[in-house]
């Protein structure tokens, strides 16, 4: 995944569950790498900054919870 890619939430319930403040069907593009990797007790969890279609703000996202819509060239 990287900067321009198209993306939307996986369809799967927790994924829902945890980001519930973005529509099921919200398409969103990968703004910004994060400058630091976000850290779980296992390690560094893989993020991306997205700007989803009709927000004004970006959202931290794991990339784990996004599938690629179209990849950018």
């Amino acid at each position: 995944m990287k900067v321009g890619d198209l993306v939307r939430l996986l369809d799967d319930p927790e994924v829902r569950r945890n980001n519930q403040d973005i529509p099921p069907d919200a398409l969103g593009i990968v703004a910004e790498e994060p400058s630091a990797a976000l850290w779980q007790s296992d390690g560094p969890l893989a993020s991306m900054w997205v700007q989803w279609v009709g927000r004004a703000d970006w959202d931290s996202m794991f990339v784990e919870d996004l599938e690629i819509v179209s990849a950018s060239r």
